[in-house]
């Protein structure tokens, strides 16, 4: 192999760079612009990286890889989410029996999940407080669902299609795991963790509301 053709083997495209660093090609050229990764820009105008470079950058700046990459990869899931969630609420059996204002509520509550998790885990210290908000989230979806009488099973459907993009978004990022930082690696797991929170809160708000209402004698609304 010429030694030309060694050079033009070891130089990587932006998308061959970017999973080699386990970041996305956005924050790669971020990180180009700003002068902290050197590219060549060919002819064509593309860019290409030195795999040797690349390498000696993941060992020099390992804390910086991948947290910021994780809160774009959960930044990235915003559109989905909304797509998601309107695809289902228009073929969803149980949301043309609740409000108006309840339907509103319904798909707020998914994007406040969504917000409080990026603060989870961008803004360590204020965790015990973020967690607690998770909790309201998930009661006030639950007794909202319960009082127009959707079952529990429904109840937890509902929620889990606010989470399933949220945790495809971090389960990518574990696909990458050769560069992943402790700090990434700590953080994946928090990130179930507020939604469990607020799906435990649902459920309890959900079984209390109904109880609370056999006894009663009141019902769902119709």
């Amino acid at each position: 192999m010429t030694d030309e053709a060694l050079e033009n083997k070891s130089l990587l495209s932006i998308s061959e760079a970017s999973s080699l660093l386990g970041v996305s090609e956005a924050t790669l050229r971020q990180w180009t612009d700003e002068g902290k990764i050197k590219a060549f820009v060919t002819p064509g105008g593309h860019r290409r990286y030195q795999r040797n470079e690349l390498k000696e950058f993941v060992v020099s700046h390992q804390k910086m890889l991948g947290i910021k990459d994780l809160v774009a990869e959960l930044e990235e899931t915003v559109a989905l989410h909304r797509e998601l969630s309107r695809s289902y609420v228009k073929s969803a059996h149980w949301f043309e029996t609740l409000d108006s204002k309840s339907q509103v509520l319904v798909i707020d509550l998914g994007r406040q999940l969504h917000h409080l998790i990026l603060l989870y885990v961008t803004e360590a210290s204020h965790r015990e407080h973020i967690l607690t908000q998770a909790s309201e989230v998930g009661r006030q979806f639950g007794e909202t669902l319960a009082k127009f009488g959707l079952p529990l099973a429904d109840s937890v459907e509902a929620f889990l299609l606010h989470r399933e993009p949220i945790l495809k978004a971090t389960m990518q990022l574990v696909k990458k795991k050769e560069t992943l930082s402790d700090r990434v690696v700590e953080t994946i797991p928090l990130v179930a963790n507020v939604i469990d929170k607020a799906l435990v809160s649902l459920m309890l708000a959900h079984q209390q509301f109904s109880a609370t209402s056999t006894k009663s004698g009141g019902g769902a609304i119709s």
